[in-house]
C-alpha cells in the first residue's frame, strides 16, 4: 500500500490532484491510499497520530504556515518520504534544495508532468527500502540503499559512508558497483556515490549535501550529469 497525501487549501486544486493521482495509480496496478488536508496544520495534526506518508504533494503559499515551513519541520523530524512541491510560483527552487523537494509542479498541473514525477518517486522509495547483505569476518552487516552514502575504495577494502557510521566490507569496487546496482554512480576507480545524495556536478567532482566533494574522472562528466537529471 502507497500512502499519498495531498496538502492544498484550494479544495478544487486538491480535488484535480487526487482524480490524477487515483487515475495514475490505476493505470500503475498500485494500491494507494490518498488522503487531503486544507493546511499544514490540519496535517500535522494528523501526522502526530499516523505518520505513514510515503509521498507529499504539498502547495507552497497555504494561508497560515507555508507548505515550505511545514517540509523544513517535516525534514527536522527526519521524515524521509518524498515531497513534490505544487505551486503557482517559479521562485522556490532554492529552498527546495534545502529539504530535499523532489520536484516543483507548477500550476494548473499537467497530468502527464505529475506522472513522470510519482512514477520517479515511486522508484526512489523502491530503492531506500532496498536492504543489502554484506559479509563480515564475523558474520554479515545488513543497511539499506538509502542509507549509504558514498563508497570508496582503501586497501582492498570497500569503506560504505553510511547516514548512521561506517563499515569496511572486503570486496572490489567492481563487486561493490554490481552489488549497488540503480540509483548509485561509479564516479572515479575508487569511488560510487549515491545519487540521493548529490546536489552538484562540476566537472571535477560530485558536491554532495554537505558540501563535500568526491572526484569525478576526466571523461565522465556527460555521463554524471545524466545520472543527476535521471535522479533529481
Amino acid at each position: 500500500m502507497l500512502h499519498i497525501t495531498i496538502c492544498d487549501d484550494e479544495k478544487p486544486q486538491a480535488d484535480y490532484i487526487r482524480t490524477l493521482v487515483s487515475t495514475w495509480a490505476r493505470a500503475e496496478s498500485l494500491a494507494v491510499e490518498i488522503r487531503d488536508f486544507n493546511s499544514a496544520e490540519a496535517f500535522l495534526f494528523a501526522y502526530e497520530d499516523d505518520k505513514n506518508v510515503d509521498i507529499l504533494l504539498l502547495d507552497i503559499q497555504m494561508g497560515g504556515e507555508t507548505g515550505m515551513d511545514l517540509a523544513r519541520r517535516l525534514r527536522g523530524e527526519n521524515y524521509s518520504g518524498q515531497i513534490i512541491f505544487v505551486t503557482g510560483y517559479p521562485d522556490f527552487a532554492a529552498e527546495g534544495y534545502d529539504v530535499g523537494a523532489l520536484h516543483y509542479l507548477m500550476k494548473p498541473i499537467k497530468e502527464e508532468k505529475l506522472v513522470e514525477t510519482l512514477n520517479i518517486a515511486v522508484s526512489k522509495l523502491r530503492q531506500a527500502s532496498r536492504a543489502l547483505i554484506f559479509p563480515k569476518p564475523r558474520g554479515t552487516v545488513k543497511v539499506t540503499a538509502d542509507e549509504i552514502i558514498w563508497v570508496e575504495m582503501l586497501s582492498r577494502l570497500c569503506i560504505l559512508n553510511l547516514t548512521t557510521g561506517i563499515e569496511e566490507i572486503r570486496m572490489s569496487i567492481r563487486e561493490m558497483e554490481m552489488m549497488l546496482g540503480e540509483g548509485f554512480f561509479k564516479c572515479h576507480r575508487s569511488y560510487i556515490v549515491n545519487m540521493k545524495y548529490v546536489r552538484r556536478v562540476t566537472k571535477i567532482a560530485m558536491v554532495l549535501e554537505d558540501k563535500r566533494e568526491l572526484p569525478l574522472a576526466r571523461g565522465l562528466y556527460d555521463a554524471a550529469n545524466q545520472a543527476f537529471i535521471k535522479y533529481h
